[in-house]
């Protein structure tokens, strides 16, 4: 056979795998999400439609998840709690769960700390306290800058705070024009769960994953859409914490970090401690990073805490 025969024999077969590959991706997206539906209310801010989980009466407090992450990171026992002595909102961010992914500087930090912050006004929510897990850390941070007077206090769990050196060579690939979107849409969903799995494991470690969450999140986690999400949120927030990082001393508002001590505490939660005025730092024992998943009850703790602390603050400021 010509070799010219044997190219295009060659070009065809792999166009065609590449076709079978991305009707697997799509209907194994389409399984998931009728798997693991919306289980909260949608508002629209924006020309987005956002995903939430509201329960509850109280002090209003918002959950925001980490990255790749959505509502169900709080779900395992923290927003039962919660909804005992609070309002509690938890935010699927954009792109995440079954929230839509804005374009252009609306899928950036800033841009999502003003969705979040125009869905709560839609929804009537005051003066919040922002719990932000890792990611959501970060946005809480950035929230709590953009809108100073606007928020009760900070919970911040095992939070990113600081712009990182180098990237992830795996996310630099995902972004890349053309082969990024062709990698997410056709080999990723079906090579990538191991990946996925070892690092909800090392993220929960010393304790084992919650079953319930762990499945949703092999799920939901690789789709396309949620993996492009994913890994342009990792380098839009590295380039805007070179920016925002230097200015949490302006913080006013009472903060409270939550890191297990096998999460590296000194490393950026200690150092996050020591720019935030009278920001308190309880280091966790025998825990990892997954705080929302395996420690609901310090997390309850420490919302008791900002909550009491920003009540006593308002009485002394009448």
């Amino acid at each position: 056979m010509p070799l010219r025969r044997v190219i295009a024999a060659a070009t065809l077969a792999f166009a065609a795998a590449l076709a079978l590959a991305g009707l697997y991706v799509t209907m194994r997206s389409s399984r998931a999400e009728r798997a693991f539906p919306p289980n909260g209310d949608f508002v629209t801010v924006g020309g987005v439609r956002i995903h939430y989980v509201s329960a509850g009466r109280g002090a209003p407090v918002v959950l925001l998840h980490g990255n790749p992450g959505f509502v169900s990171d709080f779900a395992t026992g923290l927003l039962d709690s919660l909804q005992l002595h609070f309002r509690v909102l938890a935010f699927d961010r954009p792109g995440h769960g079954h929230s839509e992914r804005p374009r252009g500087p609306s899928a950036t930090p800033v841009g999502q700390a003003r969705l979040i912050h125009d869905a709560l006004s839609e929804l009537g929510v005051q003066r919040p306290i922002l719990v932000g897990h890792s990611w959501g850390g970060a946005l809480a941070l950035i929230y709590a800058l953009r809108y100073p007077n606007e928020i009760a206090g900070l919970v911040l769990l095992a939070p990113r705070a600081f712009p990182l050196e180098g990237s992830d060579p795996l996310y630099t690939v995902l972004r890349t024009p053309l082969l990024g979107p062709l990698i997410r849409h056709t080999v990723l969903p079906a090579v990538g769960t191991r990946t996925l799995e070892r690092g909800l494991r090392a993220a929960y470690a010393p304790d084992g994953p919650h079953p319930d969450h762990f499945a949703a999140a092999r799920a939901l986690w690789l789709r396309p859409s949620q993996v492009a999400a994913t890994v342009w949120d990792s380098r839009y927030l590295n380039e805007q914490l070179r920016e925002f990082s230097g200015r949490y001393g302006e913080i006013r508002v009472p903060a409270l970090i939550l890191v297990g001590d096998a999460d590296r505490p000194e490393g950026e939660s200690g150092r996050l401690a020591r720019a935030i005025p009278g920001a308190y730092l309880l280091v966790l024992p025998s825990t990892g990073h997954q705080i929302p998943q395996t420690r609901p009850t310090a997390v309850l703790e420490a919302l008791g805490r900002i909550r009491d602390h920003s009540a006593g603050g308002a009485e002394a400021r009448h």
